[in-house]
């Protein structure tokens, strides 16, 4: 075999070895959009009638550090939203007077909304305000707005969120929050 020969054979053997290790590399997924689709597909294990899930925002995946799921602007937007199903619940059932337990719409609406609030004294941490030090990169969080109906037919329109883990293959911890 000709030295030009074996040059030519090293080069193009080289030449597709670093070729498919760079084609690997870049082929990657990113982890925030596989973030939203691990998100999507768990949303739909997580209600009662998966067929009837209508989605209607996704949100960007968003970076947690340490264990602060829930921040402080998140949390008083949740406590708002919290208020106003509170009102509904109120005005639906006259002060708890005239409470029917026949009504399961809205016993449905106060489980969910037991359940969130629940959830979020779960993950609400409180912060030392003269802790200045960077927590580490623990994953990622991803909320989903959509209307779907409970096991008895009655819609209802809620947010899911989503904590996944730092390479957004599996969900941590979700909880719903219920919307008017």
């Amino acid at each position: 075999m000709k030295p030009g020969m074996k040059l030519a054979i090293l080069l193009i053997g080289g030449l597709l070895v670093w070729g498919g290790i760079f084609f690997l590399a870049c082929q990657r997924e990113d982890p925030k959009e596989r973030a939203r689709a691990v998100a999507e597909k768990s949303l739909y294990s997580c209600v009662d009638c998966p067929e009837s899930v209508n989605i209607k925002a996704v949100s960007k995946a968003d970076s947690i550090f340490g264990r602060d799921y829930v921040t402080t602007e998140e949390s008083m937007n949740i406590a708002m939203a919290m208020l106003k199903i509170n009102e509904k619940v109120m005005q639906a059932t006259d002060n708890m007077e005239n409470f029917d337990f026949e009504d399961r719409s809205t016993s449905a609406l106060m489980e969910r909304q037991m359940s969130s609030l629940s959830a979020l004294r779960s993950l609400v941490t409180v912060k030392d305000p003269n802790d200045k030090t960077q927590k580490p990169f623990n994953g990622w969080k991803v909320k989903i707005e959509y209307e779907a109906k409970n096991e008895d037919g009655t819609p209802y329109h809620s947010e899911y969120w989503f904590i996944l883990d730092k390479e957004a293959t599996c969900v941590v911890n979700s909880f719903e929050i219920p919307l008017l």
